[in-house]
């Protein structure tokens, strides 16, 4: 199993385009590309950092159906009042979370698996619900196709058993 480990994370509000569905037919690539399209819609975008997130927000409709939010975007400095037609925000807040490293795009299945199938039930931490079911992509800039790599981190919410 990849190496997972326990961070903090500060608070950190993103906001990008939104996506609601089971993603049966693999249209979260292409929000990606809205969103590269799009990014200069987004106000006040933090750009200290060349990071991206893709954020899964898991519902009530999620247990039954598999149906969740995803937001694909980037960091801002506070929360956007008026948003452009077909983006969100989320509030990444403050706290514990365990990191998984994932080599590329073709294995973020496996990498999901291992961290909330085979790490979790392991491990000495439970999911943080506290603020609502979700986790979260980090793209930094190791993540660059072009030049061969896609390599990115997945964000899970946890604290102590």
């Amino acid at each position: 199993m990849p190496e997972i480990k326990v961070v903090d994370f500060p608070k950190t509000y993103m906001a990008g385009m939104l996506y609601h569905g089971d993603n049966k037919d693999n249209e979260i690539p292409g929000l990606w590309n809205i969103l590269m399209q799009r990014e200069a819609e987004i106000a006040r975008r933090d750009t200290s950092a060349p990071i991206a997130f893709g954020i899964n927000i898991m519902g009530p409709e999620f247990e039954d159906a598999h149906v969740f939010d995803y937001i694909a975007g980037f960091p801002v400095t506070d929360t956007l009042v008026d948003l452009p037609e077909g983006m969100g925000q989320f509030e990444i807040p403050e706290g514990k979370y365990a990191v998984i490293t994932c080599p590329n795009l073709a294995s973020l299945a496996k990498a999901y698996d291992a961290i909330y199938n085979r790490w979790l039930p392991e491990s000495d931490y439970q999911l943080d619900l506290s603020f609502g079911n979700f986790c979260f992509e980090l793209y930094s800039e190791e993540f660059n196709p072009p030049a061969g790599s896609e390599k990115l981190y997945i964000y899970v919410p946890v604290t102590k058993k």
